[in-house]
């Protein structure tokens, strides 16, 4: 995100997400398991698993 990012709807993925995915791997869960564009004007919030 930048400072003029306009975000039209936020989603919230309550399944815990392991990080080491990086940046790559969580598109890829956007647009796979979301049907969604990881590129549009939303803002994606994940969690983290526990211990890791």
């Amino acid at each position: 995100m930048h400072p003029g990012c306009h975000i039209e709807q936020v989603y919230l993925c309550r399944e815990p997400i392991d990080f080491r995915k990086s940046i790559g791997g969580l598109s890829v869960l956007i647009e796979q398991e979301l049907a969604l564009n990881p590129f549009g004007s939303a803002l994606y919030v994940f969690v983290t698993l526990s211990g890791c």
